[in-house]
């Protein structure tokens, strides 16, 4: 069943009785434009962070330090000519203590998306000549690049791409099934070299489209994840409206969330391009408008559902708004999207918004991040 969408007025935030409010405490500062942080599964000593040019730092959780020396430097396999480019995302691999291998997303120096696998000489540093490049993507132009890996629920590596830039999707890419571009892929990473189609994809047999498509018709999702067996995709709308999708992982099986015939729920002038499939189209479960305004923003910053310390906020999705200063959270049950509360105030430092909110990221014992574009990274706390 679809979920259906709902308006949502904001409300504001009163703590319960016996609940302090949600606040976020500064962990790491003075970084150079960080975009994500991971750590294996079941770890405990480190977080791993990525600066956009390149660069992957260790924050040990023991000493509350960052680390002088870095657990990765690619920058000579970057260059960042726009915004959007750069070291984007990363995984590590479901069985990382036993195969020491983790997995990047990143433009390459053609501003060309590159998903790559590597492993580690150690906890503190990986094998930079282990490098095996498993897929490349050409990118029509150099914005909208997408970002987003990480393992499903099934062990299966889910990838997230933008449309390949450019306003209104001009080469129609995310219906177009001959490239990546646009799409959200499923592979099987657990050969030792390269990777495998599973053969329930979609398009496994088609000879008309990639047999790694799972999903179509997004701009530019910036941050997915998973609860249970759902996937949250957050898609940075065009000129009018941000949205936020959640999708059960069998609806995800040639699933079109629309782009560039619909941003959010609306029409656009695209309404009756030639490229357009039928499969299950997606409706978003909350969107909102590009205004100045609390209930408004203009690029979303997608999030996931919060378990760590903090009660306020369990079992809440967490998200943001990159250009204005606006984070918020939700409740997400059967597919709703039900009471949204807005927590700029609560994260404020020293009375100043956090600006710039580049990502979430959770810890593997639940305790959530926010990483600022501008240096900054912030635990949430109580």
């Amino acid at each position: 069943m679809k979920p259906s969408l709902l308006v949502l007025t904001f409300l504001p935030f009163v703590a319960s009785l016996g609940q302090s409010a949600p606040r976020a405490t500064l962990l790491v500062n003075n970084l150079n434009k960080p975009v994500y942080l991971s750590a294996p599964k079941h770890s405990n000593d480190y977080l791993y962070i990525l600066e956009k040019e390149g660069v992957i730092k260790l924050y040990e959780r023991k000493s509350k330090k960052l680390l002088k020396n870095t657990f990765l430097d690619i920058r000579d396999k970057i260059k960042i000519q726009m915004t959007e480019q750069g070291l984007l995302g990363m995984a590590f691999s479901p069985h990382f203590a036993t195969d020491h291998r983790f997995y990047l997303y990143y433009t390459d120096n053609n501003g060309d998306t590159v998903v790559s696998r590597y492993s580690v000489s150690s906890k503190i540093k990986a094998d930079k000549s282990s490098e095996e490049i498993l897929l490349t993507q050409a990118q029509d132009f150099k914005n909208h690049n997408g970002g987003w890996i990480d393992f499903g629920p099934d062990g299966m590596l889910y990838i997230g791409l933008g449309d390949g830039g450019r306003a209104n999707d001009t080469k129609q890419r995310a219906q177009d099934l001959t490239t990546l571009l646009g799409k959200i892929l499923r592979v099987d990473v657990s050969s030792e070299e390269g990777y495998q189609v599973p053969a329930d994809n979609p398009f496994f047999e088609s000879e008309s489209a990639r047999p790694e498509i799972l999903s179509y018709g997004l701009r530019n999702p910036w941050r997915c994840s998973w609860v249970g067996k759902s996937l949250i995709v957050a898609d940075v709308g065009q000129n009018a409206w941000e949205e936020v999708n959640v999708v059960e992982n069998k609806d995800l099986f040639n699933a079109n969330f629309g782009w560039p015939q619909r941003e959010g729920t609306h029409k656009t002038r695209n309404q009756k391009a030639k490229k357009k499939n039928l499969g299950k189209l997606i409706e978003p479960v909350y969107e909102y408008q590009h205004d100045g305004n609390d209930t408004g923003g203009f690029s979303i910053t997608g999030g996931a559902i919060y378990n760590g310390s903090v009660k306020e906020l369990q079992g809440r999705y967490v998200f943001a708004d990159y250009v204005k200063p606006h984070i918020w959270s939700a409740k997400i049950a059967e597919n709703k999207f039900t009471d949204l509360k807005h927590h700029k105030a609560d994260f404020a430092q020293n009375g100043k918004e956090i600006k710039q909110v580049a990502s979430f990221a959770s810890d593997p014992q639940g305790e959530m991040y926010i990483i600022s574009h501008q240096g900054q990274i912030y635990k949430i706390t109580e």
